[in-house]
């Protein structure tokens, strides 16, 4: 039995040419992770990477400077390796990259132009990352500034419409493992990293559980969240009590929104989030689960 889950980030639409996207990046990975964990969630995540709609890779949003500055991560739960880019520069895939510092070395985080140095290194064209939507979108916001307003884009999409980081998980019946490919916040100082690289905080996985989180990524660091789901999983807990746990925490906490996806052992999914849209899919043993719907927290968490 196999289990692969995507997000496609915190207030991405759910239009459906959003969706056929998420559903062709799920069933992509579901053919390769029979083989490896690794390139199966490599595989689901290179799909997004390679489209504009999704802030990461070639979509990702532009930093104050109006350039293009990424992190990427993926963590094996079975063989506890880890590895990151963070800040890096004019590559497509940074999730790749990720996978080949894994695999051909014994680094864990390389960030900015050592980072981009390494892909070079290792086969990666450089090439512009830069969407024609995202530049737009910036050169409007940077307007609003000079104006003394504030821009009407979205924090975490960078558009008035669009997508956060995005995330996977898997479980392939004898172990878990995540990964997550961000152009993080619109607008965000240069040379600014946020959760997806920093482990514990935007990305974990155990012998019990796989999580990816999407959000304001300062807070999902301060309070280590996607850490603390995994110790609710370890504990006993159901991933979607332990996710709708940490998203109340964090609201607790730093009055932030967020989403999280988690897989456990048992082969049980949660998925949960407090803000406008969080779509998921998934697939079991390679056919979607259409009927799958992550859990919309907003006015629970904010009424309460």
């Amino acid at each position: 039995m196999g289990i692969i889950a995507i997000h496609g980030g915190l207030d991405t639409s759910r239009n459906k040419e959003y969706m056929v996207i998420l559903k062709e990046a799920v069933l992509q990975g579901a053919k390769y992770l029979a083989d490896s964990r690794i390139q199966s969630l490599e595989a689901a995540l290179n799909i997004l990477e390679d489209s504009p709609k999704f802030n990461c890779g070639y979509g990702s949003v532009l930093n104050l400077d109006g350039e293009v500055e990424m992190d990427a991560s993926i963590i094996d739960g079975k063989t506890n390796r880890f590895s990151a880019v963070a800040a890096i520069r004019f590559i497509r895939n940074p999730i790749s990259v990720a996978r080949v510092l894994m695999e051909k070395t014994s680094e864990v985080i390389l960030a900015g132009d050592g980072a981009l140095r390494f892909a070079k290194e290792h086969g990666f064209p450089q090439t512009n990352c830069e969407s024609y939507e995202q530049y737009d979108a910036w050169r409007k916001a940077k307007n609003s500034l000079a104006r003394g307003k504030t821009p009407s884009q979205n924090l975490f999409t960078g558009l008035v419409y669009h997508s956060d980081t995005v995330g996977c998980v898997v479980w392939d019946g004898e172990g878990l493992a995540a990964a997550s490919s961000t152009g993080g916040c619109s607008l965000k100082m240069p040379g600014r990293v946020g959760d997806t690289p920093c482990l514990g905080g935007g990305i974990f996985a155990s012998e019990a559980s796989a999580i990816v989180c999407t959000g304001v990524g300062e807070a999902f660091i301060e309070t280590l969240t996607a850490k603390f789901v995994d110790e609710k999983i370890s504990a006993g807990c159901h991933p979607q009590d332990a996710i709708e746990l940490a998203l109340k925490r964090l609201n607790d906490k730093k009055g932030a929104e967020g989403g999280i996806l988690a897989v456990d052992v048992m082969g049980r999914i949660g998925a949960a989030f407090n803000a406008g849209q969080f779509p998921v899919m998934v697939a079991v043993d390679g056919k979607i689960l259409e009927e799958f719907e992550p859990v919309n927290l907003r006015s629970v968490i904010f009424e309460s």
